[in-house]
């Protein structure tokens, strides 16, 4: 017993010792002042507040995310008031911080949002444009249709400013068709088949020929109808998904074909 009371008296000593981390707690309510602040529209307070907390976010480790909050909470603060180059060089520092984190990493793909809207307003749409078709990769890569769909939105906006309609069309299409089918891919999997369905047709007839997002918007579809056990037109809108999209496969729709048919087949045959 007193064997097992000298082991753990060394480490009740330093726990009793050790405490919360004063620096935690002061960037904690300086961080909180500041966003409150900001929601009340007190800007110079939440300038103060929140600079005080990127300072001590500053003495965590590198890769603490309590930096990245802060600095952008600090940039949006500078972008609200007009203060477009400060927020340009608290985005610029910050992607140099996350340099080392892999591109498709969400915090860096948030940093090259931002600072592609501060370019943006700043009116370098090359620059911007650069940084949105990183974000919006990482968007189609992950299935995040609204995201995506207001990516493409701003590069729309961004040709079209420059001129080049065409572009500016196809983009804002492609970004009608993706918020369409977002609403009808909700009401499916909340069960809704019948409301669901219009959407995604409606969607499918923003989406002709080779478009980028079809083999998707048809691998939707006949899950949609593979639900509700409709197997000629579910195994209609697989096929059409797979000549979509023959060199690869990322919904692994011919498994799902596979399965159909083989649940065709018993339902044939019983």
């Amino acid at each position: 017993m007193t064997a097992l009371l000298l082991l753990f008296f060394p480490l009740a000593l330093h726990l009793a010792c050790s405490g919360p981390d004063p620096h935690a707690e002061a960037w904690s309510q300086h961080y909180q002042a500041g966003r409150t602040a900001l929601g009340q529209s007190r800007f110079a307070e939440a300038e103060q507040a929140l600079s005080r907390a990127l300072s001590l976010a500053e003495t965590f480790a590198r890769d603490d995310p309590r930096y990245g909050r802060t600095a952008h909470q600090l940039a949006q603060l500078h972008v609200v008031r007009g203060q477009l180059a400060p927020a340009e060089s608290l985005y610029q520092h910050l992607r140099e911080r996350q340099a080392a984190l892999p591109d498709d990493h969400p915090d860096k793909v948030l940093t090259f949002d931002k600072l592609g809207d501060t370019y943006r307003l700043q009116q370098r749409p090359a620059e911007a444009a650069a940084l949105y078709d990183r974000v919006l990769a990482f968007q189609q890569a992950h299935r995040n249709d609204p995201e995506a769909a207001a990516t493409m939105q701003k590069l729309s906006d961004l040709y079209r400013a420059q001129g080049d309609r065409a572009a500016a069309d196809s983009l804002a299409q492609r970004a009608q068709a993706l918020t369409l089918r977002a609403r009808a891919h909700a009401l499916f999997l909340q069960g809704h088949y019948q409301r669901a369905a219009p959407l995604y047709h409606s969607a499918l007839a923003l989406q002709a020929g080779d478009h980028p997002d079809l083999a998707r918007t048809c691998y939707y579809l006949g899950r949609l109808y593979d639900a509700q056990d409709r197997y000629r037109q579910a195994e209609h809108f697989y096929r059409r998904a797979l000549a979509a999209s023959p060199a690869s496969d990322p919904d692994q729709v011919g498994a799902a074909l596979a399965d159909l048919l083989g649940r065709k087949a018993a339902s044939d045959h019983p």
